[in-house]
């Protein structure tokens, strides 16, 4: 069972970098990125090793290592979710204007989790050969069947309204029997919406 961790927890961002450090340790041991609880369990005593290798050479330390951030992150290290690639490429494009020389781009780490979205409790997570294993992995098949047979109604098939549609696709919304995705566009379509 994955625990939720404290989301009032000081240091969520050197407890994130420590756990992506312990990730990128075990995947050079290893050739691979980890992936279930005998992983995560390895990547926890990787990262502590870290940490006491850290505070003899003065870098990124921490009091007390929060376990659940440490093993979901290595739990979760293979698993590709279409928004959170969606929203890491807004924040690239975004960097990638700022180099253009009118902003300061980024010039440290940048941490971003959604622990907090984890289902509580036991869920299936067994994934069952299909595009969305990945979602499933880390919300379970509960989840997934739930968005599924979700019925929506969208109204704008515009710039965003192309793109939730994408999404909803990637993530499996409305696509079986029982959903539905219904969308509605009071516009003409030009020559310049043909790209879309």
């Amino acid at each position: 069972m994955l625990e939720t961790p404290d989301l009032r927890f000081f240091g969520r961002s050197e407890q994130l970098h420590l756990a992506i450090h312990g990730v990128l340790e075990f995947q050079k041991a290893h050739g691979r990125l980890p992936e279930g609880p005998n992983d995560a369990a390895s990547v926890l005593d990787i990262t502590r090793k870290v940490i006491e290798t850290n505070k003899c050479s003065e870098g990124i330390t921490v009091e007390e290592l929060e376990e659940a951030i440490v093993k979901n992150a290595a739990q979760f290290a293979t698993s590709c979710l279409s928004p959170m690639a969606a929203f890491f490429g807004g924040i690239v494009a975004q960097e990638i204007v700022k180099h253009t020389g009118k902003y300061s781009p980024l010039k440290q780490w940048l941490h971003y989790d959604i622990f907090e979205t984890l289902p509580p409790g036991e869920v299936n997570r067994t994934p069952l050969n299909c595009r969305y294993d990945d979602q499933i992995k880390v919300y379970g098949q509960e989840v997934q069947e739930k968005l599924k047979n979700v019925k929506t109604f969208m109204i704008g098939a515009g710039a965003l309204g192309c793109e939730y549609i994408k999404a909803f696709s990637l993530m499996g919304i409305g696509c079986s029997e029982n959903g539905k995705i219904s969308v509605t566009d009071n516009d003409n379509i030009e020559v310049s919406n043909l790209n879309r």
